[in-house]
């Protein structure tokens, strides 16, 4: 059967993802139901993209095939997620398993998001595709700008203005 993991933030970067999985590719785009992105998944006292129940929401993502070795690869590098089976939200007929890394929903009053996080999300995406991201993400923390010495690990260097902040 094949496996499949559902990427919406950094793993939807080509770039970002290859850093983990070399040579990995994008299968296509796809949409999950009933959920909302908000920034309060915690990492090394930092804030990062997370997925939260919202049955009126559709987060638009990509679809990435992966081996049981590369499912492994890929929840060692999203610590603190749990690796979920979202298969019947998944508005894309496939033949195979979806899973997707969501954090419990909690409240971080004193962490910040990374601005290089930020950025490594929104690249690719066309000027009105990145304010609609950012309309429809929950973002209730500071953003820290580290865009210069960047904290987050699979960092992708941006060469266009900061889309926040």
């Amino acid at each position: 059967m094949t496996t499949y993991i559902f990427g919406y933030g950094s793993l939807r970067n080509r770039r970002s993802l290859q850093k983990t999985l070399p040579g990995k590719r994008i299968e296509g785009h796809a949409s999950l139901d009933g959920y909302q992105r908000k920034m309060n998944a915690p990492v090394n006292g930092r804030l990062y993209l997370n997925l939260v129940p919202n049955a009126g929401m559709t987060v638009r993502g990509v679809l990435i095939r992966v081996t049981d070795n590369e499912l492994t690869t890929l929840r060692e590098r999203e610590v603190g997620y749990i690796c979920v089976n979202v298969t019947p939200r998944i508005n894309r007929k496939l033949s195979g398993t979806v899973f997707t890394f969501i954090a419990p929903d909690r409240s971080y009053p004193n962490m910040k998001v990374p601005q290089s996080y930020l950025d490594t999300c929104l690249d690719g995406l066309n000027s009105n595709a990145k304010k609609k991201w950012i309309q429809e993400t929950v973002i209730e923390n500071e953003i820290e700008d580290d865009t210069k010495k960047p904290m987050y690990i699979n960092a992708v260097k941006k060469d266009a203005q900061r889309a926040v902040g």
